[in-house]
């Protein structure tokens, strides 16, 4: 029987920080839907399991998106879906505490991530990176996909980046 091919549901608000995610998981051959956080993503999840279909192999859900509930999507989640990995990201913060990662823990998540560093982006993004395949049970990191994935898309922001820089 051949493996199924693990894909990412992404709920993040939109902007850079799920731009990079989406860039991340991309270079590792993982395949990613980021979704609006408007989506009934419980009932989603249920009916997809009830109909037999693929479930995602992990939600990735940044915790800005306070209507979503992260904390009680992972609980239900726990109860509903175990088999769907939850890793939240705190994409307000540049660090998490370790009794923030203990509660992200006790409610369901699989590990809880603060948001991805500008000044630090290759080391930040590699070590989640690595984080994530290891709970997706997938290969080693693909580090030179990884850094040149990431400089296509700082070239590609890089005009966008001059003209905001300008205009403040």
């Amino acid at each position: 029987m051949a493996s199924v091919c693990p894909f990412v549901l992404m709920l993040c608000p939109i902007g850079r920080q799920g731009i990079i995610w989406q860039t991340i998981l991309h270079s590792q051959g993982i395949s990613v839907i980021w979704e609006s956080s408007d989506v009934d993503i419980r009932g989603t999840l249920a009916m997809l399991k009830s109909e037999g279909k693929i479930l995602p192999s992990l939600l990735l859900i940044d915790t800005r998106l306070q209507k979503l509930y992260p904390y009680a999507l992972c609980r239900w989640c726990r109860l509903n879906c175990p088999e769907v990995s939850v890793v939240l990201v705190n994409g307000s913060q540049p660090q998490v505490t370790p009794p923030e990662r203990e509660w992200a823990l006790s409610q369901g998540a699989i590990d809880l991530f603060p948001r991805l560093r500008q000044d630090a982006l290759i080391s930040s993004a590699s070590a989640n990176a690595r984080r994530l395949l290891d709970i997706l049970g997938c290969k080693a990191l693909d580090s030179a996909a990884l850094v040149t994935a990431l400089f296509k898309l700082s070239q590609a922001h890089a005009p966008i980046a001059k003209i905001w820089n300008s205009a403040r």
